[in-house]
């Protein structure tokens, strides 16, 4: 047994408080757990997947979610694509958030769907549309429609998907954005100069943002038109929509940087 195998058996991967359900499908463990007010999504092993206050299911916990949510305040958007549901967080916020946008959202499995649906409250309403599809099948496809937002947090149980970072990735989400739209990806680290991510911004957007989350999720915020829109004003529009959502960003804001290219 490798050094790496005794490490992983050692440690304990078994979910705080009472686990209250557990799926299986062809990509894996689902499992949900009660903790402390809190019920969290689990894709195998101890990363947290998804987290709702049971309490104020709209609200959302994780940083990166708040920080992902702080692009509304950019592009009040009457439409969104989501691609990766998880426990639904980004849906139950903006539903919450106006109860009349467009949602649809991209998911891969089936299971988590129907695990959000029953355990974490996601809402059955006209306006928020399932496709059960991988992100990268249903980007190929022709667009029906365009969208204000496209927030993209495409993960597994312990990796960022590769897709996220690729050119043909990113073209695809923009042919899909409307004029004045943001991409909102979820992303594990700070594109650099040499890095393809970098590149593949510079190539099909004009202006890209960032935000690292406490975390260490690093938000990125990718539009097609060029917003010269002083980094201060940005900062307060994203504090300022805080309270839309029953949550401070004020410390996160301060941490949006704008992406230069060389």
């Amino acid at each position: 047994m490798s050094l790496v195998d005794k490490l992983l058996n050692s440690l304990d991967f078994s979910p705080r408080g009472q686990v209250i359900a557990r799926e299986l499908d062809h990509c894996g463990e689902i499992i949900v757990s009660d903790h402390k007010g809190y019920r969290t999504l689990r894709f195998d092993g101890i990363c947290e997947q998804s987290k709702m206050c049971i309490s104020a299911p709209q609200v959302p916990v994780h940083n990166y979610i708040k920080t992902m949510l702080m692009a509304v305040a950019w592009q009040p958007p009457a439409s969104a694509l989501i691609l990766g549901l998880g426990g639904g967080g980004l849906v139950r916020a903006l539903h919450a958030y106006d109860a009349n946008m467009l949602l649809e959202v991209v998911e891969l499995r089936q299971a988590v769907v129907s695990v959000a649906r029953r355990y974490f409250t996601l809402p059955a309403v006209h306006n928020i549309t399932m496709h059960i599809a991988d992100a990268a099948d249903f980007l190929r496809a022709p667009a029906q429609r365009r969208y204000d937002l496209i927030f993209s947090d495409l993960y597994s149980a312990f990796t960022m998907d590769p897709q996220q970072g690729t050119q043909a990735f990113l073209a695809q989400c923009a042919e899909r954005l409307s004029d004045p739209g943001w991409l909102v990806l979820n992303y594990h680290e700070v594109p650099d100069e040499g890095s393809l991510l970098y590149h593949s911004l510079h190539r099909v957007f004009n202006t890209v943002l960032y935000c690292v989350a406490p975390s260490g999720n690093v938000i990125i915020y990718a539009a097609l038109a060029n917003t010269e829109t002083p980094l201060s004003l940005l900062r307060r529009l994203s504090a300022e929509v805080g309270p839309s959502f029953s949550c401070d960003l004020r410390y996160l804001s301060r941490k949006i940087e704008r992406l230069h290219f060389s």
